[in-house]
């Protein structure tokens, strides 16, 4: 869902661009028998005729430090369903080949791309949070840039009566916070947060107080 309104967004300043032409988006690439996967963007530009393949992904993720593995591992999704690494290595063995496959050939060509003289390049819009607390720098630079908001288990949550809060659904995470017409008080936000702790979905969670407003969420895991 936050893929596609992401899509629409990169179209839109692609579309604008005069640096950039749009040769072709969401391709799809089928085998005999079956869809074997799609080609984001097929993008020129303009002055150098340079052609560039663009693999798009918008990505919410969490630092857990005590999560095992490498520094990509453990950037988490907010309900554990996935990690950088898992990104990146779709991009690499699965995104990327994929230009090259040669069901993908006659499609690409139709639309004026060359795949052998082309280069790949891959925009992750990724919005990251840090456990409560945790100081930004810490990270590497590229990551600080990133960190919009922190996270939190339901334990250590405290909610202060003298700030309005708002939990929105998922399709909504993506809008500014200005744009958020209704917000709640401690208690009753407390009561939205619980609600999905209990499915296992972990609510990213507004926070305003004047006119600051600041983002995290609160995640059902189990503290360690």
């Amino acid at each position: 869902m936050l893929g596609r309104q992401a899509e629409a967004i990169f179209e839109s300043i692609i579309n604008a661009s005069k640096s950039y032409k749009l040769l072709a988006a969401n391709i799809q690439i089928q085998s005999p028998t079956k869809t074997i996967g799609e080609l984001d963007y097929l993008l020129e530009q303009r002055k150098t005729k340079t052609q560039i393949h663009v693999e798009l992904s918008c990505k919410f993720y969490l630092f857990d430090p005590d999560s095992l593995g490498t520094f990509e591992q453990k950037w988490i999704g907010p309900n554990k369903k996935d990690s950088l690494q898992d990104k990146i290595t779709k991009l690499r063995e699965k995104q990327f080949p994929l230009l090259f496959n040669k069901n993908s050939e006659k499609l690409i060509e139709k639309r004026g791309f060359n795949a052998s003289r082309a280069t790949q390049q891959c925009y992750l819009k990724a919005s990251l949070y840090l456990p409560i607390g945790q100081s930004i720098l810490a990270l590497p630079k590229a990551y600080q840039k990133c960190v919009v908001g922190y996270w939190m288990y339901y334990q250590q949550l405290t909610l202060d009566d003298s700030c309005s809060y708002a939990v929105v659904e998922k399709k909504q995470w993506l809008l500014p916070p200005k744009s958020i017409s209704h917000w709640c008080n401690a208690t009753e936000v407390q009561v939205k947060i619980l609600e999905s702790l209990k499915n296992k979905k972990a609510p990213q969670v507004y926070k305003k107080s004047g006119a600051d407003i600041e983002k995290f969420f609160v995640v059902w895991w189990d503290l360690k």
